[in-house]
């Protein structure tokens, strides 16, 4: 008698029916299969969506951006050096809103590295989570806290990435509104004239 055919045997006598036999042998762990279809659609829109931000990232033009922030700390240091603590209430307030968009853009700059690093960390979670419940690699009562830890990562991070891309096209037109008027500032400053 083959080892299946002892197997087969054994299971007739102890009332089980050869359809738990045949499940079992074609599915390597005879573990109940639950359906995540539902989680698994979720996990792989937000990898697509986390790959749209990030690409969204990756098209920022960081050469303007480092190009328009170093322009204002020149300004603002060539300001500090001649000593001007004493301005009109005009020049005092451009060169506060100028200093104000340095400071933005130089936020957008660090928050842009740390969300692009995140966001490819988080689409490599969710696609190993999408592939374990695919395929049931979980434990059932595992699934809710991976699951909820991953969405709210990846969706806190697309929020983020939106957010930054609306601040800096917020900044960039009032860099671009102020510039001029620093400038124009800075040549009296040159000339030793009082703005």
């Amino acid at each position: 008698m083959s080892g299946f055919n002892k197997i087969k045997g054994i299971l007739k006598l102890s009332g089980l029916s050869t359809m738990v036999l045949a499940l079992c042998l074609f599915n390597t762990s005879c573990k109940p299969s639950v359906d995540y279809t539902k989680q698994v659609a979720v996990l792989d829109s937000l990898s697509k969506s986390l790959h749209i931000a990030d690409s969204s990232l990756t098209k920022v033009d960081t050469v303007t951006i480092k190009t328009d922030a170093n322009n204002i700390m020149k300004d603002l240091e060539l300001i500090k050096m001649a000593h001007k603590d004493s301005m009109s209430k005009g020049a005092a307030e451009i060169f506060r809103n100028f200093s104000s968009v340095r400071w933005q853009l130089e936020t957008f700059m660090g928050r842009r590295t740390v969300m692009r690093i995140e966001m490819g960390k988080s689409m490599g979670q969710l696609n190993h989570l999408s592939h374990d419940l695919k395929n049931n690699l979980i434990k059932a009562d595992s699934v809710g806290l991976f699951y909820g830890a991953e969405v709210k990562k990846a969706a806190l991070l697309i929020e983020s990435e939106k957010a930054s891309i609306e601040m800096l096209n917020g900044q960039l037109p009032l860099y671009n509104l102020i510039a001029p008027q620093a400038d124009s500032l800075i040549s009296l400053v040159k000339n030793h004239k009082e703005i």
